[in-house]
């Protein structure tokens, strides 16, 4: 089974919230903050991990909220 993750990306109108395998955005904000905050809301209820990307598209910061071996601590 696939790992689910939820992530935050550019896109033309600002900033997307998509989950993994997904074309298709859950949500576009105008700003990357307001996107981070509804991510990490979705990723806590989901229990997944949030990917948080620069305006480049590479990974910028990497957030678990499951049950994940070794996964990287949480700033909140």
């Amino acid at each position: 089974m696939a790992k689910r993750t939820n992530h935050v990306v550019p896109s033309s109108s600002g900033w997307s919230v998509k989950k993994s395998g997904s074309s298709r955005a859950s949500k576009v904000f105008d700003n990357k903050e307001m996107a981070i905050d509804y991510a990490r809301k979705i990723s806590i209820t989901e229990r997944t991990e949030l990917y948080i990307h620069k305006k480049n598209g590479t990974i910028q910061d990497k957030r678990s909220y499951g049950n994940y071996p070794n996964a990287p601590k949480n700033k909140n």
